[in-house]
């Protein structure tokens, strides 16, 4: 769902309802719209990302072999085995986490 049908879903919505009594929230309401719910923005965060990351891949990568992308996501699948683990090796001790394992951290967070 793009930016635009989300607003024009909105209006739609706001249009379609009868008048309810006005609560805090709806006094705080500018120009007829409803704020967004926590959940709501996140879908729509999610939404734009999922379209920006297809026309991404749309103008740097040509065809995508499944065997690739099975390559992929064991190699990613691999890292975050890697982070996870570290993680938890490193939160189990009772010592201060030193320098060489943020480093480590960092640079599995990077590949990631």
């Amino acid at each position: 769902m793009s930016v635009i049908d989300f607003i024009a879903v909105r209006r739609r919505q706001d249009n379609t309802k009868v008048e309810e009594p006005r609560s805090a929230a709806a006094d705080k309401v500018k120009n007829g719209q409803a704020p967004l719910t926590a959940s709501q923005f996140t879908r729509h965060v999610t939404h734009i990302i999922e379209d920006e990351m297809r026309r991404s891949l749309k103008r740097h990568v040509d065809v995508i072999d499944p065997r690739e992308m099975i390559d992929l996501a064991k190699m990613l699948a691999e890292l975050k085995a890697k982070y996870i683990g570290m993680t938890l090796t490193i939160a189990s001790n009772r010592t201060p986490m030193t320098d060489a394992e943020l480093e480590q951290l960092r640079n599995l967070r990077v590949k990631i």
